[in-house]
């Protein structure tokens, strides 16, 4: 009988302890001031739910991120408000993404309304970034576009993954997000689709020293038909998108 009670006791803690956790991550997540930012940026948040990955990756107050190939700078500014003003966040992106990005950057830091983000273009074969840095690091919708080569494009990841590595401090996180591709199709269609399968990008990583911590289904789309281009009008910043979470080795 005793053996019993304790069981129920232990499994009561454990239970109030998960519980716990829960309500004190949806608080965290609903700390995060989305306000005063562009209609653009405020219709992506249901899609994107920024509040949720940022917790999902631990970042706090204080800590130095790397937002890699990071666009027009989405995640950039919602993480120079989660770090304040010890922290520091950098902006990087190479000249290919100017002819998108350019616009929405120049909008974004004007008037140094962004103290602590540092815009940062840089190519793949000297990144610019300094070792031991970074307490975690976004790549967010890019992984895919390191496997494949064009005339105006040649990032790989054989170049710029080490690199970043390097970058993050011991026990560094790098959060990966991307468009997930039909089951055990590799790299197959990183540029037709702009897709790549979560498998593969796993294995991968792990073998550029890094180990995956963690997952989350928070962007699943069952709905989704990983046949498709993910620019297509209906799938359009509603694809089905895995979300990983890597720690430096």
């Amino acid at each position: 009988m005793k053996t019993f009670k304790g069981k129920v006791t232990t499994t009561l803690a454990v239970l109030s302890a998960m519980s716990l956790f829960a309500f004190s991550a949806s608080l965290l997540a609903g700390s995060l001031d989305l306000s005063g930012r562009s209609d653009d940026d405020t219709q992506q948040d249901t899609g994107r739910k920024p509040a949720q990955i940022i917790d999902f990756v631990g970042v706090e107050k204080g800590d130095k991120v790397l937002d890699l190939l990071a666009g027009g700078g989405y995640y950039s500014e919602l993480l120079s408000r989660v770090v304040g003003e010890k922290g520091e966040v950098t902006l990087q992106i190479p000249k290919a993404y100017l002819k998108y990005a350019e616009k929405s950057i120049k909008v974004r830091l004007a008037n140094d309304r962004l103290k602590n983000v540092t815009y940062l273009l840089s190519e793949a074969d000297d990144l610019k970034l300094s070792e031991n840095t970074y307490d975690s690091a976004f790549l967010v919708l890019g992984f895919h576009d390191m496997f494949f080569k064009e005339d105006s494009w040649n990032f790989t990841a054989d170049e710029v993954m080490p690199q970043v590595l390097t970058s993050l401090k011991s026990g560094g996180k790098l959060l990966v997000i991307d468009h997930d591709a039909t089951e055990n199709s590799g790299i197959r269609d990183v540029k037709s689709l702009h897709r790549i399968d979560s498998a593969f990008v796993k294995a991968d990583l792990e073998k550029r020293g890094f180990k995956l911590v963690k997952t989350s289904k928070i962007l699943e789309n069952n709905a989704d038909d990983h046949s498709k281009l993910v620019f297509v009008p209906e799938l359009r910043r509603k694809t089905d998108r895995f979300v990983m979470l890597f720690e430096k080795i």
